[in-house]
């Protein structure tokens, strides 16, 4: 194994793995924590072999490469990654002696650009389709795996993003993170007297994922297990007005049809606004100048 090196941590859900390859392999195979990963198809002729789309899970991953010659074991080569997650418990901080791993740096290009070319211009990229882009060459699974992807990701327009040379990677991105979302996207809630945490220090691709997603507004979980990744406190407990409507085992939390989205399931979005508002509960549509039941609960609730 060449890249990623072992004992390093990564954010994002996919890499790329750079192997050295033994002459006279006919397979190599490739399992992430003891389970196959689809990889392409590639005749083992070269001493340097590349698999892009190779999927982490949150948390600690056991990646294990196995050459094949003749049908039969004969080598393999184990390395262990972090993904770390805001979302997962488990996953919120790498493990001790683990460095994080960014592969666009200067000598990771220059000893792969004898096959792929590596010089992209920092400027805003044009849109290009698959056959054209560099970046497709590494990066298709990141957009080919969902059902929605962002529109500059959907056109390879990489750089749209990925336009901010640090020590690290010279594809980085603008930090906070919400400096590059805000270049397309109006934030409504700038206004707002009270901003959830996320919003308020602009990690916007805490919640959403910039690249792709099979959810809507690219989130990156369902919205009620989403918020309870990190408010896991209220599931168990009896959950705002007790008592309300004659009921003693307060508000449900899902399981139901949204009043005011009859297309939707109830979930915390349907009374608290996930990015700020002027309640410090974050109730949507909150009107400080009326009573509670009537600037909040009677809009799905009626006397």
């Amino acid at each position: 194994m060449v890249l990623p090196p072992d004992r390093s941590y990564v954010e994002g859900e996919f890499i790329s793995v750079v192997l050295n390859v033994r002459p006279g392999l006919s397979m190599v195979q490739i399992s992430v924590n003891d389970k196959a990963q689809s990889v392409s198809s590639k005749p083992v002729n070269r001493l340097t072999m590349c698999y892009d789309g190779i999927r982490l899970s949150p948390g600690m991953n056991t990646i294990k490469i196995a050459g094949f010659e003749d049908q039969k074991e004969n080598q393999t080569s184990t390395v262990r990654i972090f993904r770390r997650s805001d979302l997962a418990q488990n996953a919120n901080s790498a493990p001790a002696g683990f460095r994080q791993y960014f592969f666009h740096t200067a000598k990771n290009e220059r000893d792969c650009q004898a096959c792929h070319l590596m010089k992209i211009a920092l400027t805003r990229e044009n849109e290009q389709t698959d056959e054209r882009s560099q970046c497709a060459q590494c990066h298709t699974k990141i957009l080919s795996t969902y059902a929605n992807v962002h529109g500059p990701a959907a056109v390879w327009s990489c750089l749209t993003c990925h336009n901010q040379p640090s020590p690290d990677s010279k594809l980085d991105v603008k930090k906070p993170i919400d400096t590059a979302c805000s270049e397309c996207h109006e934030f409504s809630w700038k206004n707002k007297k009270y901003l959830h945490a996320p919003t308020a220090s602009g990690a916007c691709t805490i919640c959403h994922d910039p690249h792709a997603s099979d959810r809507e507004y690219f989130l990156r979980m369902d919205r009620g297990e989403l918020c309870k990744s990190c408010h896991e406190d209220i599931v168990p407990r009896t959950h705002s007005f007790f008592g309300f409507f004659a009921r003693n085992d307060g508000h449900p939390l899902s399981f139901r049809t949204d009043p005011q989205n009859p297309r939707r399931s109830l979930s915390c979005v349907s009374c608290h606004n996930p990015h700020g508002e002027n309640s410090d509960k974050f109730l949507n549509g909150y009107d400080e100048s009326a009573p509670i039941m009537d600037r909040f609960c009677h809009n799905c609730h009626f006397r």
